[in-house]
């Protein structure tokens, strides 16, 4: 009996101490998982972020897919249709012609399919005249296609502002390197810009 007592309280600590050590170990891989998922698990944060990301992806993309034979640029906020003046107004002139309703109705398209929010309509000419007429030229184009704009469905509620740069923005030279005309420099600077919003009024 006296040997058979300190045999019993060994085996005890001995299945004491793999109980201990089986909890330690669950305790362990219990913390691991829990580690592990949290890792995986994004913030609601960064949930957001990647939502409105989407988002704006897919809205530029709507907005690029409804382009059709139109030149333009997206900046952060904005999807910018280029309509060379040429194809709207006879040389100096700011009334429509027959044939810009072809480019007008594609834009309108563009209009209709992007986000709320103001749209901005801003004319631009070369630099052949003065300051002050080629501001009025511009603005009188500008306000020509504004006004064809809220004549459309879809449209016509927008708020749309005009704008006149005249000659200020060229996005080509206007003469060669030797200082002579350049006639097709000067033509890519006659346009008509409508900035579309191509997110929501909110941004990121």
């Amino acid at each position: 009996m006296k040997i058979a007592a300190p045999l019993i309280v060994a085996v005890l600590l001995t299945a004491c101490s793999k109980e201990e050590g089986a909890a330690t170990t669950e305790g362990a891989s219990r913390a691991s998982t829990a580690a592990r998922t949290q890792v995986q698990l994004p913030t609601q944060d960064n949930r957001g972020a990647a939502t409105t990301t989407t988002g704006m992806r897919a809205s530029v993309s709507d907005l690029t897919g409804a382009v059709s034979g139109l030149k333009t640029r997206v900046t952060d906020m904005a999807l910018i249709i280029d309509l060379p003046a040429d194809a709207l107004f006879d040389y100096d002139k700011a009334t429509l012609t027959p044939a810009a309703e072809s480019q007008l109705l594609k834009a309108a398209d563009v209009i209709r399919r992007s986000p709320p929010g103001s749209i901005q309509v801003v004319g631009h000419t070369d630099n052949h005249g003065g300051d002050d007429y080629n501001i009025r030229l511009s603005e009188a184009r500008a306000a020509a296609v504004v006004g064809w704009l809220k004549q459309q469905v879809g449209i016509r509620q927008r708020t749309v502002n005009i704008v006149g740069k005249g000659e200020a923005e060229p996005v080509a030279p206007n003469t060669r390197a030797d200082g002579s005309d350049d006639p097709a420099g000067r033509a890519k600077n006659r346009r008509v810009e409508l900035v579309v919003p191509n997110t929501t009024a909110n941004g990121i």
